[in-house]
């Protein structure tokens, strides 16, 4: 392989490096996004409420759909 082809070869391996790792944390930016909403709503839902059910709390977990 000549020494051409090599750079060329790196090159293209860390732009798909880059690329796969901007994908990751953009996914991981947006999951986070909705467990700070989930989070958010279940602390206002304890100040309101004395005691709280699980059913309310998977209520809003699954309304965000923070659950797969």
């Amino acid at each position: 392989m000549s020494m051409t082809s090599f750079a060329v070869a790196e090159i293209g391996t860390d732009e798909r490096d880059h690329e796969n790792w901007l994908v990751t944390l953009t996914q991981a930016s947006a999951r986070l996004d909705v467990l700070q909403t989930v989070v958010t709503e279940l602390r206002r839902l304890c100040e309101r409420e004395d005691v709280i059910e699980s059913r309310q709390v998977m209520e809003v977990i699954e309304k965000h759909g923070a659950i797969n």
